[in-house]
């Protein structure tokens, strides 16, 4: 897994940091304390802006009339914090900045996640065995639960987010309740304690955890080992010490910044409870969990299996499912912002895994447990693909949808990538020096192949221009560079189509020639994912990053193309010549 990140994520770390995005709230807790001795985060805009884009910036400081606080909860960063010294000292040992944000320190946090992947895949792997599934079954599971699901993707891509430390410490947590309720070791009463309160730290809601001991012991009648703890006060009494102690870190934070203990960092965001997303947080395109982690729809089917057989146990089960779904769905952002799939259920995956374990094992009717072992493999296979495709930005980090999912089902490709989503560095192209062109197909303007317009049909005006079956080649434009006044070194386009065939292979094609006609760039992109349907308008956007021109004798030649017999009526489109920096 090391390996996989260093080829795909880890080497590109100083044009894209592993603490992106809310990781870098997450995690600035330790540089604040350990590096610039501010916890009201006044170095964020001075030392973050090295290594991050103004669009690429995290907001996470939030303004009180008493000091400022971090938006996220400190958990995670304590959990960061044993990697964050090794990024320091191999920061020093190889002479790079000690700033909490050079590389060394980003490649530590991304080791110490895979481990915590790890030993919380270890821990679920005990828990299982420990009530009494299989070691195939058991090994499925983890396995499952580890690649085929987000939680992959989060633990490699974006090792800074809180995902992967909550599965650990959940994971830890349900084995080490279950050693401390089945025997009578004090250190598994402070493991356990440890364990919930970090989990706590992370993500308060997941105190909820708790509510899942029953269905590891089947039922409180049989919680015996509570008995036994409150029997031996003593051991009680470290372990609610421990986790007192552990929680109250946050308070305390709070108080140094503040000089209250408590403050809520989210201001206006919260909780809907009376009126839960249900469907769109299960079912939707947009981040439905069973539509990009199809895994955990067995999960949720096993779980209610498991109540045909033991009921008590899994009935607490189906019974936590309910509330964490309830929980994740009330939230204001149901969809919880840009990420790949429903990044909050993976909190709750080493409950949910009993579950998969129990199909896995027993089947469900006459349906053999080897039918669902098998369904595994497209399964996995199948997030493995979506993960490589978001990675790649074909799947969109947002504003998903039935038609565009299909579109892009199982497709890959270079040319693929940012139909969906705002293109790599968007942000930094507007506002920026840039020439417009455009052709309204309302009368000639002198581009080429202007034989094509007709005013059968138009998407606005009387005029559009129709590419017959037969015809290769659209409406062309043909510009010297030194006739636009922009140093350009991007071209953005911009058209309305429509196509009598959904899978017509039409793109848009951007190329640079010099004086000779000699081609030096060239690429095209694939427009189809863009249609919204047989014989409707479609708006379809282009970005090609071309460079600077090499000479203002070299040309400009854009046009669309196909080569598949389809009818295309093409109208209003727009040329930019952009100057980014």
């Amino acid at each position: 897994m090391a390996a996989t990140a260093y080829f795909t994520r880890w080497n590109t770390i100083e044009d894209e940091p592993l603490l992106a995005t809310d990781a870098q709230g997450y995690y600035a807790y330790l540089p604040a304390a350990f590096v610039y001795h501010d916890l009201q985060f006044g170095f964020v805009d001075s030392v973050a802006g090295r290594y991050y884009d103004d669009d690429k910036k995290a907001v996470f400081v939030i303004s009180t009339e008493k000091g400022n606080v971090n938006k996220y909860f400190i958990g995670t960063a304590l959990l960061e914090a044993p990697w964050f010294v090794v990024g320091h000292g191999l920061a020093k040992w190889k002479d790079q900045p000690t700033d909490g944000y050079s590389r060394p320190y980003q490649w530590a946090i991304g080791i110490g996640a895979v481990l915590y992947l790890a030993f919380g895949a270890l821990f679920l792997l005990q828990l299982l065995a420990g009530l009494g599934f299989t070691l195939v079954t058991r090994t499925l599971t983890v396995l499952s639960v580890v690649f085929g699901t987000n939680l992959f993707y989060y633990t490699v891509y974006e090792p800074g987010m809180s995902h992967v430390y909550s599965f650990f410490t959940v994971s830890g947590f349900l084995w080490f309740a279950w050693r401390a309720f089945d025997g009578t070791k004090a250190k598994d009463w402070v493991a356990t304690a440890a364990f919930l309160a970090l989990t706590v730290l992370i993500r308060p809601t997941n105190l909820m955890v708790v509510m899942a001991l029953p269905a590891l012991f089947g039922g409180f009648g049989t919680l015996g080992g509570l008995e036994r703890l409150f029997g031996n006060w003593k051991v009680a009494l470290v372990a609610v010490l421990v986790f007192v102690v552990v929680v109250a870190l946050q308070p305390v934070v709070y108080m140094v910044q503040t000089g209250s203990p408590m403050v809520w960092s989210y201001g206006e965001e919260g909780f809907n409870f009376l009126s839960p997303e249900w469907y769109n947080v299960l079912f939707s395109y947009r981040k439905g969990l069973f539509v990009y982690t199809p895994i955990m729809f067995l999960a949720f089917v096993g779980m209610v299996v498991g109540l045909f057989r033991r009921k008590v146990p899994y009935g607490w089960l189906v019974g936590y499912a309910v509330i964490s779904t309830w929980v994740i769905a009330s939230w204001w952002m149901w969809y919880y912002g840009g990420s790949f799939g429903h990044r909050a259920f993976i909190d709750h995956y080493p409950v949910y895994a009993i579950g998969l374990a129990c199909l896995l094992q027993r089947g469900v009717g006459f349906v053999s447990a080897w039918v669902f072992r098998l369904a595994l493999v497209p399964l996995v296979a199948l997030q493995l693909f979506q993960t490589v495709q978001y990675v790649e930005h074909i799947i969109p980090f947002d504003n998903m949808d039935r038609t565009k999912y299909w579109n892009m089902f199982l497709q890959r490709g270079d040319d693929l990538a940012w139909y969906y989503s705002p293109y790599a560095g968007q942000d930094s192209y507007v506002g920026l020096d840039s020439a417009m062109v455009g052709h309204d197909m309302e009368q000639p303007w002198g581009w080429g192949n202007e034989q094509q317009l007709t005013n059968e049909l138009a998407h606005q005006g009387t005029q559009c221009a129709r590419m017959a079956p037969e015809d290769q080649y659209g409406i062309t434009l043909r510009t010297l560079v030194k006739d636009v006044n922009v140093k350009a070194n991007a071209v953005r386009m911009k058209a309305w189509v429509r196509s009598d065939r959904c899978d017509t292979d039409l793109s848009m094609v951007c190329s640079l020639e010099d004086s000779t006609g000699a081609g030096y760039y060239w690429r095209k992109h694939p427009l189809r994912p863009q249609l919204t349907g047989k014989n409707e308008w479609s708006e379809v956007r282009a970005l090609f990053k071309v460079g600077e021109a090499r000479h203002p004798s070299d040309k400009y030649v854009i046009y669309l193309m196909k080569s598949d017999g389809a009818t295309v009526v093409v109208d209003e489109l727009e040329v930019g010549f952009i100057h980014a920096r």
